[in-house]
């Protein structure tokens, strides 16, 4: 399941996707996360096996979010909090970054989510 608005996969958080803040349903969906916030995030570091992201890091001024599959294929993320608190961290800290960068903001707010 997306979000309706921006596309991004489901992560509510007070009832609002976590992206663009727009009303969406209770129902997370991680399936796809990892490739959406690759293909949106031109700063992610990625590692793949077989075509599958398996680890993702994005660092901003010195802070990093990594999300990454353990061998049982379990989603593992730091800092290890809430999957949708990581992302609105993520976020957060994307949005802090662009405040500084005219190129970082024009390609976040592309994306179609909501600046922090």
């Amino acid at each position: 399941m997306n979000c309706a608005i921006c596309q991004a996969p489901a992560l509510p958080l007070d009832g609002a996707c976590v992206f663009c803040h727009s009303p969406i349903g209770a129902e997370e969906d991680t399936e796809e996360l990892l490739d959406y916030l690759a293909e949106k995030i031109p700063t992610a570091k990625v590692k793949r096996y077989r075509g599958s992201i398996t680890d993702l890091v994005v660092e901003t001024r010195g802070r990093s979010c990594r999300a990454y599959f353990t061998k049982k294929n379990v989603l593992e993320l730091v800092p290890p909090v809430h999957l949708t608190a990581w992302v609105d961290l993520l976020l957060t800290r994307l949005s802090d970054a662009a405040a500084i960068d005219p190129d970082g903001r024009r390609a976040y707010l592309r994306s179609g989510w909501a600046l922090r």
